[in-house]
């Protein structure tokens, strides 16, 4: 149930006479002793309504904040939010709990069926009936001067000193049996009850004395502000009151029901729960009362139930009753109703010059409040906006026209223009310098209304929801300002217009709301608040929490202080808060939340009437909320209150609550860490809002708002802090962070007793796994070598036996026509020379037959065989260039052979096809790898023929890539920029050189001598 004002049961004029004495009380600046329970705002807890606690029948609230309750069901702890069972160590249950004592260690519970316990943290002591202790249930706690525990049991009296409980008896003048009540008052005095007896025990004597008898089952005894104390009975309709003097005796009155529960508050009323018919409040605690003053709740005002029994204020002044049926809390407001009719919501609000208060709704017509006169004009309804002209008079705008009304009386001004549609809103009005009334009207734009000639002005060329403005006003300047949906404000001097969006430091989103004061101007919408300096606007640093979206209006306060109103309530920002947070990038500015009945009415049918608070001449201020129209007296506000600390209720990791305190150390596994807090303030738990951050894990602290749990999952190991802290929205001085250190334990495979050995293993593992693959290389390499060589010798034998005998054959021959010739024959010269030639190329054959036969090793004679093939070339014009980088190494016989026959190619095509003037052989014999370079100046190669596949139906280039690939290196042919071509075989050293492998063992053995050495 939300929060309800409980009207009294008397005919409505009455009530409206007590609402002008609010206002009267307000306005001259009463204290609390003036203020009904109708000015208390109330709340109730039930079962059915929100699983809260049921057949609540004692009420305490200990040292820490929390209010504990005693029920049926045992023991329930409450921080304003959540109702916790409590759950003793023993696996004892509390059973049904009849009274309730906080002392300032702890909190003794008094059970229904006997005994008692002491909560001290977590401890818990037990104390059965019996060794001192009276037996039956245990009525009443107190506690005296001197510390000791008084309890009222079925069975006696009895005193807890030290460590043991004292039965009292005849020999202490306590006669009776049994206790129904035990009441120490402010002087010391020790009250008891029996069912029909009165005693009193003054403080320094030892003897109880009998004051009174003839009651009947005494069922609370409480003190009144004078010091008087009061007696309530259970079953019949008495109250009693002790008149002092050398033999004290009783003053009775009837009431109109039995009382369970007495309470005098703070503002020196008196409150009694009755069993069946709710709850009284008398303004004045003076006998005989006055019962027809008496301020009754019932179940029908929303009251948990009308069965009640104990009441209790707290230390804010709060005050709480438990019934059968839940718990009812009961605070003063901050907010004070205005004097208006019963549901007069969704008003448009206007502070004429005069002081006075205009409002207007839907339902209400027109309305002004004055000096305690209302005055009513009943007009075409609705009225969507309203403003104050520079008189005593307001203009009042809606769908059926534009009105204008002074004290004397309200005349139409002009209806909306003829092309707004029947149910267009007036959205904002602002009276310009010359008098002109500029209005917008919903769907259609901004008009100038002079008398009664309307006159449509340009929009702003912007999307289609920025047809027209959502509020209006003018500052100190003259200047008028029309705040519009996404971000645009429009400015006007005279009639030059200007527009201010993004590029100019807005960044509000909606601009709903805009102050101009002191010189100052402000501007909230969607998104928070934007300042204006003259030139750009500059963002109000607020915090993350959500209580400053959507504001809708801004209204000064004292000394530059800054009232906001929207969705969240009404907030104080302190003008020193605001001038640090503009000042200080990243400070978290600190305000206070009035109240929480400073929530926007909704009424999803109608536009809400901007803006929705107004500021009296007196600084008053009124709000429009969804508890209708209220009045804010700045002055009256009450004193801040030091912040409670942060408490760390439960720690869970996996769903398993953690002992605490105590050191926490998480398991390696520990997937989900749930951390539970909160901050005690029965009052208005509402009105904390938290931060939170884990440092060791978060950099940045995260707003929570009012969220009272904090979840991390999958956290890595090591040391962390999780660190929270409160802020009171009523502006109070935060505390310290409160900190929970633990830590999450490593991994067991990550811990050094585990990893070394394992490292170890594993990189045993690793060099077995190393020399395996290296000898499977070795093996597979000497295989393909076996196999190249019984190719190589299968070719070989073919050559000599085709190739080389048929050559052999034609030599012959050619030499047998020359001998024929004449010796001095030009043919025979040229034939001679020719075979010459045959018998080199015969012999190079047999030298390639013999080393396809002998595979040896390279014996360093690479660079010999190619500057002898480049001396050979009997081509014309040619220069052949071999220069050798680095120190020679021998090569394998495989890559000897099939550099040297890459060069080879590679020269014959520079020669036969690039008509290649220049070549040149670079050998390059380095550390890591080999290679061989081969450059023309001649025409270049086609870049399609440069690959792997080379030319059609041609094989050099791809056997030139082919025997690259066969010993493991990479070859590259390609034109070069000046026009000729490169040809760059490349092998890794381990691939090319015979001793690679000893020089890189003696090169890694050589590395960790000299890491010793340093």
């Amino acid at each position: 149930m939300n929060t309800l004002a409980f009207p009294y049961i008397r005919q409505l004029s009455f009530g409206v006479r007590v609402c002008c004495a609010w206002l009267l009380a307000g306005l001259l600046g009463l204290t609390a002793l003036a203020e009904p329970l109708a000015m208390r705002e109330h709340h109730r807890w039930t079962m059915a309504d929100d699983d809260g606690p049921n057949q609540v029948g004692a009420l305490a609230q200990t040292r820490d904040g929390y209010l504990w309750l005693g029920s049926d069901s045992g023991l329930l702890r409450f921080d304003g939010f959540d109702f916790v069972d409590y759950q003793p160590d023993s696996d004892q249950p509390l059973g049904t709990v009849a009274s309730l004592l906080a002392v300032d260690d702890g909190l003794w519970v008094g059970l229904r069926a006997g005994g008692a316990r002491l909560i001290q943290g977590r401890e818990t002591r037990s104390y059965p009936a019996g060794q001192g202790l009276p037996g039956g249930a245990l009525y009443g706690l107190a506690r005296d001067h001197e510390g000791a525990i008084w309890a009222a049991a079925h069975e006696g009296l009895a005193r807890f000193k030290g460590h043991t409980w004292a039965t009292i008896d005849d020999a202490q003048g306590f006669t009776a049996s049994s206790a129904r009540a035990v009441f120490v008052d402010r002087a010391g005095t020790v009250w008891a009850a029996s069912g029909n007896h009165l005693y009193q025990r003054p403080a320094g004597t030892q003897r109880f004395t009998e004051v009174a008898d003839g009651l009947d089952w005494a069922s609370q005894i409480a003190q009144a502000a004078d010091g008087s104390i009061w007696i309530a009975e259970r079953y019949v309709n008495r109250l009693h009151r002790v008149i002092p003097g050398t033999r004290p005796h009783l003053q009775t009155q009837t009431v109109d029901a039995p009382i369970n529960g007495l309470l005098f508050d703070s503002a020196g009323g008196l409150w009694t729960s009755t069993p069946g018919d709710g709850l009284r409040r008398y303004p004045n605690a003076d006998m005989p009362l006055n019962l027809a003053d008496a301020e009754r709740v019932t179940r029908t005002q929303g009251l948990s139930a009308d069965y009640l029994w104990p009441l209790l204020e707290d230390r804010d002044g709060t005050v709480w009753a438990g019934s059968n049926a839940g718990l009812d809390r009961f605070r003063l407001r901050e907010l004070n109703p205005a004097p208006l009719p019963p549901g007069t919501l969704n008003a448009a609000l206007a502070v004429a010059a005069d002081g006075a208060l205009w409002a207007a709704s839907g339902n209400r017509g027109l309305l002004r409040q004055h000096n305690e006169a209302l005055q009513h004009w009943s007009i075409a309804e609705p009225v969507t906006s309203l403003i104050a002209d520079s008189h005593d008079g307001v203009w009042a705008g809606g769908p059926h026209g534009i009105w204008h009304a002074t004290p004397a009386g309200v005349t139409l001004q002009a209806k909306l223009p003829e092309q707004a549609a029947d149910d267009a809103a007036v959205r904002a009005m602002v009276v310009a310098a010359d008098k002109s009334l500029w209005v917008s009207i919903n769907g259609l734009g901004l008009f100038v209304l002079r008398g009664d000639q309307w006159r449509a002005l340009k929009g702003p060329d912007a999307m289609p929801s920025q047809l027209m403005p959502v509020n209006a006003g003018s500052d100190e300047e003259g200047r008028l300002w029309f705040g519009y949906r996404d971000n645009l404000l429009i400015s006007y001097r005279g009639e030059q217009m200007r527009q201010w969006a993004s590029a100019d430091g807005l960044q509000i989103g909606h601009v709903t709301a805009q102050l101009h004061h002191g010189g100052i101007s402000w501007f909230g919408g969607q998104h928070g608040l934007a300042r204006f300096d003259g030139a750009r606007f500059q963002m109000l640093q607020l915090p993350a929490n959500g209580q400053f979206d959507n504001i809708y209006a801004l209204l000064p306060g004292h000394d530059g202080d800054l009232w906001v109103h929207g969705k969240g309530g009404i907030m104080l920002l302190p003008a020193a808060e605001v001038h640090r947070a503009l000042a200080e990038p990243g400070y978290r500015l600190r305000y206070r939340t009035v109240s929480l009945d400073g929530s926007l009415a909704n009424d999803p049918y109608r536009l809400l009437p901007l803006p929705t608070g107004v500021v009296g001449a007196d600084g008053q201020l009124w709000f429009s909320t969804s508890a209708g129209v209220n009045l804010l007296d700045p002055a009256r506000q009450p004193a801040v209150a030091p912040l409670p600390p942060v408490v760390i209720e439960n720690v869970l990791v996996d769903g398993v609550p953690q002992p605490r305190p105590g050191v926490l150390q998480l398991p390696a596994d520990a997937q989900r860490l749930v951390i539970d807090y909160t901050a005690l303030s029965l009052r208005a738990p509402q009105s904390l809002s938290f931060r939170y951050r884990l440092a060791g894990y978060e950099r940045d602290w995260i707003e929570a708002g009012r969220q009272r749990r904090a979840t991390y999952t999958a956290l890595p190991a090591g040391d962390f802090r999780f660190e929270v802290q409160v802020f009171d929205q009523g502006g109070g001085e935060p505390a310290a962070p409160t900190v929970l250190a633990f830590s999450v334990a490593q991994v067991f495979y990550l811990r050094p007793i585990f990893y070394l050995p394992m490292t170890a293993a594993l990189l045993l593992a690793l060099w077995w796994l190393h020399r395996r693959v290296v000898r499977r290389d070795r093996l597979r390499v000497q295989l393909q070598l076996q196999a190249q060589q019984d190719e190589r010798e299968r070719i070989a034998r073919e050559l000599h036996d085709t190739l080389l005998q048929s050559l052999q054959g034609l030599m012959l021959r050619f030499q047998a026509a020359a001998n024929t010739l004449a010796a001095d024959h030009p043919a025979r010269a040229r034939l001679e020379h020719a075979l010459d030639r045959a018998d080199d190329v015969m012999n190079e054959g047999r030298e390639r037959l013999q080393q396809l036969r002998q595979a040896g090793t390279d014996d360093g004679n690479l660079a010999a065989e190619l500057a002898e093939h480049g001396s050979k070339l009997d081509e014309p014009g040619i220069t052949f260039n071999l220069q050798v980088q680095g120190e020679p190494r021998a090569l394998t016989a495989a890559v000897h052979d099939a550099a040297y026959r890459i060069a080879v190619e590679a020269i014959g095509n520079a020669v036969r096809h690039a008509a290649a003037r220049q070549i040149a052989v670079t050998l390059i014999y380095g550390a890591q790898r080999f290679s061989l370079r081969i450059g023309d100046d001649g025409q270049g190669i086609a870049t399609p023929y440069a690959s792997a596949e080379g030319k059609p139906a041609r094989w050099g280039i791809r056997g030139m890539h082919e025997r690259a690939t066969q010993i493991g290196g990479t070859l590259e042919v390609k034109a070069t920029d000046a026009g000729g071509t490169r040809v760059e075989l490349q092998l890794d050293a381990a691939l090319a050189y015979i001793d690679q492998r000893r020089q890189t063992w003696r090169r890694w053995i050589a590395r960790l001598l000299r890491r010793d050495d340093a």
